[in-house]
């Protein structure tokens, strides 16, 4: 029996590790010797919190693997977003729940749905294989989804994704969903003490929109002062990382999980006028009122992608 590396995004959120983790579980139980997972940035707080609480190691950091290594990527597919050799690499599975933007030399194990989290994929796969989910992996599971949804607030909430959460109520013993998630929600959010080289990294994605190298950020808190309070030292380093990375377009929101609001910094003229034209709004001392978009993935690249298209 074969072995395999399971790797997430290079910026990690708590869906993506997490799968990762279930991820490496289902593919021990299901074909391979060995199924291993794979850190490749620091992780952020509200993720940090759930391992501690679940007492599961952080996973070693690598970003780069021996040619012909099997290769299973979760929560991502983009090659910007993973192993610097990946075209090195043998990837054998991919699962996720983003659109599409990848291509192999040969055919592989894909699972790819419109949920909102790549845990609630992997729980349909736990439960058309007939396998077993412990307690730890329906917690993980339910993490995910409740990360992910931001409580079952975004955009990218499906009603199937509800439906799994509450089957998931019985086998992780979590009946209270919102005293679950506020505590992980809390811990994301407390960024005073983060230097903002980092803060401005927490959660971030780099996009090739028709030749266009954009750079999207988002702090989803419940305290949005803790970034808006530092909005002077937020655009130093928005104006240094694009210039250094040579980027057409960079921009930071600030989701509020309580009052489901995005507020943008932009850093600007330029990048003011696209985003008053992609977004019908207006911007002022270098933020703008996004609205209820709380959904990068649903809300904000896709807007974004056709007007650069």
């Amino acid at each position: 029996m074969k072995e395999i590396q399971v790797v997430w995004h290079k910026v990690p959120d708590t869906d993506c590790v997490l799968s990762a983790i279930i991820a490496a579980d289902y593919l021990e139980k299901k074909w391979y010797k060995k199924a291993t997972p794979y850190i490749q940035g620091e992780l952020n707080k509200e993720t940090a919190y759930l391992l501690e609480q679940l007492n599961i190691n952080i996973p070693e950091t690598k970003t780069s693997f021996p040619e012909g290594t099997n290769i299973c990527l979760v929560d991502h597919n983009e090659e910007f977003q993973t192993l610097d050799n990946l075209k090195e690499l043998n990837v054998e599975w991919v699962i996720d729940h983003h659109k599409m933007k990848f291509e192999t030399p040969t055919p592989l194990n894909m699972r790819v749905e419109p949920i909102c989290s790549t845990g609630s994929i992997l729980y349909k796969m736990y439960k058309e294989s007939g396998f077993e989910i412990s307690k730890n992996i329906a917690i993980m599971m339910l993490a995910c989804i409740l990360s992910d949804s931001l409580l079952f607030r975004s955009a990218t909430t499906t009603k199937e994704d509800t439906i799994l959460a509450e089957e998931l109520k019985t086998i992780s013993w979590i009946e209270d969903f919102e005293a679950f998630a506020m505590p992980m929600f809390n811990e994301k959010s407390d960024l005073w003490d983060m230097l903002v080289e980092k803060l401005i990294k927490y959660d971030y994605k780099e996009f090739d929109l028709n030749w266009t190298k954009v750079w999207i950020w988002t702090l989803e808190t419940t305290n949005p002062w803790y970034g808006l309070g530092r909005k002077n030292e937020i655009l130093e380093w928005l104006e240094a990382i694009k210039q250094k990375d040579n980027l057409d377009f960079i921009m930071l929101s600030i989701v509020d999980i309580i009052w489901e609001k995005n507020t943008t910094i932009v850093l600007d003229w330029k990048d003011t006028e696209i985003l008053e034209e992609v977004f019908n709004c207006t911007a002022e001392n270098n933020l703008a009122d996004l609205k209820n978009r709380l959904s990068r993935k649903k809300q904000v690249v896709p807007d974004l992608t056709k007007y650069f298209g």
